[in-house]
């Protein structure tokens, strides 16, 4: 292979990378107090921040957004609307689409994980900066770019 680099060496950074997509993947059912008294998954949490960072956003659209299925997206947005954390609301003159409104309560909410996430990234890319050059890390999110530009590619596939 160019670069010097082995198709075996290859193969097993690639067990390397799915190891951690398992570790996130499993993060994403773990539930976080941000600071209200009240417990929250990671994808309940990064859906009421989209909507807080786009408020009237349609369940359609977050579900495009962070890639899932629209009822996967409804049933996210149903329980923050339960917290009451979100509001729906029909527009005048468009009875079909339902648009999404942080609640104060939900405002806030976002807040507080926007401070939570920012301490948290800074943290990780200070180890990771300890560690890497910022031109590798560079490299490394263009990868994941391709990485995901390619997942993306093959979804179509995937739902046979």
């Amino acid at each position: 292979m160019e670069n010097g680099i082995g198709y075996e060496k290859l193969l097993a950074a690639a067990d390397q990378l799915y190891r951690f997509v398992m570790t996130v993947g499993d993060d994403l059912g773990a539930v976080h107090d941000y600071g209200t008294g009240k417990i929250l998954n990671v994808v309940e949490m990064h859906t009421l921040a989209l909507i807080a960072e786009q408020p009237g956003i349609c369940v359609t659209e977050v579900a495009s957004l962070w890639n899932r299925t629209r009822g996967a997206a409804s049933r996210n947005v149903n329980r923050l609307a339960s917290k009451g954390y979100v509001v729906k609301r029909k527009l005048p003159g468009d009875d079909k689409r339902i648009h999404l409104y942080p609640t104060q309560a939900g405002c806030r909410l976002a807040e507080l994980h926007r401070r939570y996430d920012r301490e948290r990234q800074t943290a990780t890319l200070t180890r990771l900066l300890a560690c890497h050059t910022p031109e590798e890390l560079e490299i490394f999110f263009r990868v994941l770019q391709t990485l995901q530009a390619e997942y993306d590619r093959a979804a179509p596939e995937r739902e046979k």
